[in-house]
């Protein structure tokens, strides 16, 4: 009886011992608390409304010269080596408009002409012609509503292109005419370069976009 109970003694004892050598259990790791707001994230792309781009007003040179008709209460810019001439009566003609030297083209000018009560209103430069032997179409420009007419009339070695703006105000119809002059290329022994129609009317249509009424 005294050797089981020395048994159990032991027994007991090297479960207690066992038990002390036993590891530590780790302690609990508890997460760290998230300090301040969470950050927002930025998406990848951003929609926008993209807006028209204003076209930019055409403007003139600083230099240009200006044409005032007080009677008929108009006036207009025109490019600083103009000259004009015979400027009566609702009437002149502006000269030395300057071009691209070196071509067929000898002469670059403009008539200015006033005409009361005329219906349909017309440029002068249009008389005298065909019906249907020269273009006709309307436009606005600067708010003001033209009628635009060309042509062409060639004779003794000289071509003379035209284009015209005309617009009405009350009974006044006032036309801007605008010549080419140039020289039939098949009088020289060795012809010049024809000169580029398009490029040397382009300041026809930015004399005419600075055309105002005074008393609109």
């Amino acid at each position: 009886m005294r050797s089981c109970f020395k048994i159990v003694i032991v027994l007991s004892l090297a479960f207690g011992l066992a038990g002390c050598n036993l590891p530590t259990p780790a302690p609990m790791v508890t997460p760290a608390s998230m300090t301040g707001s969470p950050t927002a994230t930025s998406p990848l792309y951003t929609p926008t409304t993209q807006q028209p781009t204003p076209t930019p007003t055409a403007s003139v040179p600083a230099n240009w010269q200006t044409y005032t008709d007080q009677k008929n209460g108009f006036t207009f810019r025109y490019p600083q080596q103009g000259q004009v001439a015979n400027q009566e009566n609702g009437s002149a003609r502006i000269n030395d408009l300057p071009f691209a030297p070196g071509t067929n083209l000898v002469e670059k000018y403009m008539e200015v002409n006033v005409a009361e009560n005329v219906f349909p209103c017309s440029s002068p430069l249009a008389q005298g012609y065909p019906p249907g032997s020269f273009q006709s179409q309307q436009a606005t420009i600067n708010g003001l509503a033209w009628v635009i007419e060309s042509g062409a009339d060639a004779g003794a070695g000289q071509i003379h292109i035209w284009t015209a703006y005309s617009t009405v105000k009350g009974n006044a119809c006032v036309s801007l005419s605008f010549v080419l002059h140039s020289t039939n290329p098949g009088v020289y022994s060795t012809p010049p370069p024809l000169f580029d129609v398009a490029a040397e009317s382009d300041v026809f249509a930015a004399i005419v976009s600075t055309f105002v009424w005074l008393n609109p």
